[in-house]
C-alpha cells in the first residue's frame, strides 16, 4: 500500500541486518524502493537511518507488519501537520487485522472508548506507525540506541515536549497492525520494558516525578508478570538462598565496590 499512495514520495526499506534474504527480495522486487543495510541489528533505533536518510521534510515511520488503508493515508499526513503548525510528531490510529482499534496498541493518556475518534494532543510517540518532522526529529537525537525494544517512543516524545514541540494522535490516518491478538509476548519483553521505564524515569524526569514513574511502572509490570504465570519460590528454596547470601556484603560495602571498580 506505501507504493500506492498519492502523491511523490519516497519510499524507504531500513533492514536491520536480517539474515533471510529480505534485502535481496527488495532489490528484485521493488527496484524503485531505497534500501539502507545496517550492519548489526539496531532494534528501535534503526529506524534512525531511515529518517536520516530521507529528503523530505515530513517522515512516515511504519514497521514492517503496519500497512496504509488507503491511497490517500501520506497526503493526509500533509494535511495533519498543516493544521499543528507546533507538532513535531502525528501519531496514527492503529487497528488490528479485523478493522477495530487495537487496544493494546493504544499507548495515549485518554480513555479510548471515549477519544479514539477524536484529533488531540497526546504524550506519546507511536514508534512504527507515525509521522515525524524530519528536522525536530534528528535535532531530539532520534530514539535512543540503548533501549533496544521498549519504552524508546515515551523517551523520545519526553524529548520532543521539552524542546517545545507538540505530539499529535489522529484518527484521520488509520493504519493496520498485522498482529495476532492471541499471541503473547515472550518473557524478554518484561525485563527490557522493566529496564527501559527505569531509563525513561531517570533520563527524563526530576528527582521526584522519576521516583513515582519508576513506581508505578514497576507496580504494572508486576502485574502483568504475575498475570502472565508465575511459580513462587519454596519455602526450601529461600532456605538455601539464606545459605548462600549468608556472608554477602552489606548495601554499603557493594555501593563502595561498585564506586571503586564502575562494574557496570
Amino acid at each position: 500500500m506505501a507504493r500506492r499512495q498519492r502523491g511523490a514520495l519516497e519510499i524507504i526499506a531500513v533492514d536491520n541486518a536480517s539474515t533471510d534474504g529480505s534485502t535481496e527480495m527488495v532489490r528484485r522486487d521493488f527496484p524503485d524502493v531505497r534500501l539502507v543495510e545496517l550492519p548489526a541489528n539496531r532494534g528501535a533505533s534503526g529506524r534512525n537511518a531511515g529518517v536520516a536518510a530521507a529528503k523530505g521534510d515530513l517522515v512516515v515511520t511504519l514497521d514492517n507488519d503496519v500497512l496504509f488503508t488507503t491511497p490517500d493515508d501520506v497526503e493526509r499526513v500533509v494535511t495533519v501537520f498543516a493544521r499543528h503548525p507546533r507538532a513535531a510528531v502525528v501519531n496514527f490510529m492503529i487497528v488490528g487485522p479485523d478493522g477495530h482499534l487495537s487496544r493494546r496498541d493504544w499507548c495515549h493518556p485518554r480513555d479510548p472508548d471515549r477519544w479514539a475518534e477524536t484529533e488531540f494532543t497526546t504524550s506519546y510517540v507511536l514508534e512504527g506507525a507515525s509521522a515525524c518532522r524530519r528536522e525536530a526529529f534528528l535535532a531530539a537525537g532520534g530514539y535512543w540506541p540503548p533501549f533496544f525494544i521498549g519504552h524508546e517512543g515515551l523517551d523520545l516524545a519526553l524529548r520532543l515536549i521539552n524542546a517545545g514541540h507538540d505530539l499529535v494522535y489522529t484518527p484521520e490516518i488509520r493504519v493496520r497492525h498485522l498482529v495476532e491478538p492471541s499471541v503473547r509476548p515472550s518473557s524478554r519483553i518484561y525485563y527490557t520494558f522493566t529496564r527501559n521505564a527505569l531509563w525513561v524515569a531517570l533520563r527524563n524526569h526530576r528527582p521526584a516525578r522519576a521516583a513515582a514513574s519508576i513506581v508505578q511502572d514497576l507496580a504494572l509490570m508486576s502485574f502483568c508478570a504475575t498475570r502472565a504465570g508465575r511459580a513462587p519460590l519454596s519455602p526450601d528454596a529461600y532456605a538455601r538462598l539464606g545459605i548462600a547470601y549468608a556472608h554477602r556484603p552489606g548495601v554499603v560495602g557493594r555501593v563502595l565496590r561498585h564506586l571503586r571498580e564502575r562494574l557496570i
